[in-house]
């Protein structure tokens, strides 16, 4: 797996499934038919499970693959009121983020080459949608509707407006909850950031 090395490669094809499925077709071997692969059957049960077990690890590899390439192009909705803000005497809450690392701009530069960029284009059902959302606007309302829901049930949704380069909100998968200490807003803080990506928000938390 990428994680292994210094050097990540996570903008690929996650060929860690094509593992998981040779791995999952040997389980169903080794129990179905163990005479096939010249296995005992009190040996081929466990034979089976090694495979599954493999299987498992390479789904899990696979997986992260998938995610990380689907969130370049559309992150994890993250809304809430002003009631679910958490309150703390001693913290301010600042909302979802992470600690910019250098695997962190690797990452990002890895997004700028020309032969990863198959993995950041929306899909051919995506931009049909875009197209016939325009074209239906006036002519079919409800099919432009439609195709605008921003909805678990609707796979062609519209992407959120992050703003800026989506890349540089999608390099790290696995954010967490970002705080400050209260005595740290009497110093200095720069916050960088293009339109309608939540300055103002910021701001008012502040």
């Amino acid at each position: 797996m990428s994680d292994r090395y210094v050097m990540e490669a996570l903008l690929r094809p996650a060929v860690e499934l094509n593992t998981a499925v040779a791995a999952g077709c040997a389980a169903f071997v080794c129990v179905s038919a163990p005479w096939a692969v010249a296995l005992a059957p009190s040996v081929s049960y466990v034979t089976a499970g090694a495979f599954v077990a493999l299987a498992a690890v390479r789904t899990r590899q696979g997986l992260k693959i998938l995610r990380y390439r689907r969130n370049l192009k559309r992150l994890s909705r993250y809304v809430m009121t002003s009631r679910q803000v958490p309150v703390s005497r001693y913290r301010l809450f600042l909302g979802k983020g992470f600690s910019w690392e250098q695997k962190h701009l690797q990452r990002l530069l890895e997004t700028r080459r020309p032969e990863v960029q198959a993995f950041l284009q929306p899909s051919v059902a995506y931009r049909l949608a875009r197209k016939t959302e325009r074209w239906s606007e006036y002519r079919l309302p409800w099919l432009s509707r439609v195709l605008r829901t921003d909805a678990r049930f609707n796979p062609v949704r519209p992407l959120p407006p992050a703003g800026g380069n989506p890349a540089i909100h999608g390099v790290e998968p696995d954010e967490t909850d970002v705080s400050m200490d209260l005595g740290e807003r009497v110093g200095h803080m720069l916050v960088l950031g293009t339109t309608r990506v939540g300055k103002t928000r910021l701001a008012e938390l502040l």
